[in-house]
């Protein structure tokens, strides 16, 4: 991304901050305790709060920007000075989805989408959403719906065994699905109050809140159209953010200065997203610090160490770190004997000297694969489909050390069968700025920029606010797609 000189000052200091955040993202699958302690140190989180977090970050890693994360910082910062969570020490990450979304999950940390990102048309609009997420903070949403669930869940099950129908308990829930919509509805309207509070604080024009959230419904209901989802955004049912009462009199009502006074930021946020990844981003398609193989005929994929080497060598694998003091091979072969478990299998491989048997994702219920170690080797089984796949990590001397051993517990972690968003492609979308020329349309533009989805019109009429209908003026900013081809 492209900023003006003045706003790589100003990123200076957030970029420092950002470097220190962003130790947090690289993937965490097998912790030893000094490595747990330094985790919570980092993110501030301990035990079930900092899982779910790494699960976040594992699922999407930030997208790799860091003026672009810098940016989007330095704006949460500025809603944050305003809310009651001032004194709290908040971090804004971007993943890299296409998802059109921003979260919090009852912890100090907002996460934006990517996908958001290319929605928005100005720096207040993304200010809006950054100050609803934190308003669902200050208000305790998610520990509110959380205690709500299981009281429902409680009372249905209590139900049941006291009256001795199941039939009782299910009428209970079936209740509670509705309060449960209500309830959400609630907390989306109090969070958009906080929001337009936060914003009319930090300088911003209060009304972008009703911008952000008329994008946000429009992109819900081309999805739907699209998709033959029903529309569910919001908690907004069928209308529109610019004739809901509620939120018009909260804008009304933390409003500070005039109507149009306020900062929007609109050039600016051209700036900050020029070139920014539209749709499934094809070049990052592996965590930070690592590359992804994929391999379509068998159907399997796993990331490695981006500085360690690759070579295929008949039916096997051969991993090398930079300074070939270490080495992993996966090497394949036909299962067997489909009735034994991995753990079984890998006990049959290696009938002495195997410890720390674990399962290779301890969370999954299914049998994904076994990893242990033996004296001087870390060893794994992992079936996938018909055929076993065996991973032997060794090291110079050896003497596998602390990291060497990290790397091949990660790398075996990350083994799995593939899906559709690992398959490599040769081209990315990618958003761009243009002046309209006169005689353009939405129409031309979809077709001149040789877009294969039969739905460019529309995306791009969405992306620009002029769904579902309406030209732009000549000479008006817009955002346009391109393809661009991924070097290798």
């Amino acid at each position: 991304m492209l900023l003006t000189q003045s706003n790589r000052i100003r990123y200076c200091v957030t970029l420092l901050s950002l470097a220190f955040s962003m130790l947090l993202i690289q993937p965490v699958l097998a912790q030893t305790k000094e490595q747990l302690k330094k985790l919570e140190e980092t993110t501030g989180l301990k035990g079930k709060k900092l899982k779910r977090h790494l699960a976040i970050l594992q699922q999407s890693p930030p997208y790799k920007d860091d003026e672009l994360q810098a940016y989007v910082t330095e704006i949460g910062n500025k809603i944050l000075a305003q809310s009651e969570h001032a004194h709290l020490p908040y971090k804004f990450i971007v993943r890299d989805t296409e998802v059109v979304n921003a979260f919090v999950n009852g912890t100090p940390y907002v996460f934006v989408e990517r996908g958001l990102l290319t929605l928005l048309n100005s720096e207040a609009e993304l200010a809006a959403v950054m100050a609803h997420e934190i308003g669902h903070n200050v208000a305790k949403h998610s520990k509110k719906l959380q205690s709500k669930n299981r009281r429902d869940v409680f009372l249905a099950n209590l139900a049941s065994f006291l009256v001795g129908n199941s039939g009782v308990g299910n009428a209970i829930m079936a209740q509670s699905s509705v309060s449960l919509y209500e309830y959400k509805r609630e907390a989306e309207l109090e969070a958009d109050s906080f929001a337009a509070k936060y914003l009319a604080g930090a300088g911003y024009e209060p009304d972008q809140l009703v911008n952000a959230l008329a994008q946000l419904r429009d992109n819900a209901i081309l999805a739907a159209t699209t998709t033959g989802q029903p529309m569910a955004h919001h908690g907004l049912a069928a209308s529109h953010p610019r004739n809901d009462k509620r939120i018009r009199e909260a804008i009304e009502d933390a409003s500070i200065l005039p109507p149009g006074e306020g900062y929007i930021g609109r050039e600016e946020y051209r700036a900050a997203i020029d070139g920014l990844v539209y749709g499934p981003n094809y070049r990052r398609n592996a965590p930070s610090g690592m590359k992804r193989y994929s391999n379509p005929t068998l159907g399997i994929t796993f990331v490695y160490p981006e500085t360690w080497s690759f070579k295929l060598k008949g039916s096997k694998v051969v991993l090398k770190d930079a300074e070939k003091t270490a080495q992993m091979t996966i090497e394949i072969e036909p299962t067997p004997d489909r009735k034994l478990s991995s753990e079984e299998a890998i006990k049959l491989k290696y009938p002495e000297g195997l410890v720390d048997l674990q399962k290779v994702h301890p969370d999954s219920e299914r049998d994904l694969g076994t990893v242990g170690a033996r004296p001087a080797q870390r060893v794994a089984l992992i079936m996938v489909a018909r055929n076993t796949y065996h991973f032997l990590g060794i090291a110079k001397n050896n003497q596998i050390n602390a990291d060497q051993d990290r790397a091949f517990v990660d790398i075996i972690r990350s083994f799995r069968p593939m899906t559709p968003k690992d398959r490599t492609a040769d081209h990315v979308k990618e958003v761009y700025f243009e002046r309209l020329e006169p005689g353009e349309t939405f129409e031309s533009m979809a077709k001149g920029a040789g877009l294969d989805d039969v739905n460019a019109e529309l995306e791009l009429r969405v992306l620009n606010g002029y769904y579902p209908d309406g030209e732009a003026e000549p000479g008006t900013w817009i955002k346009k797609l391109r393809q661009v081809k991924i070097e290798p």
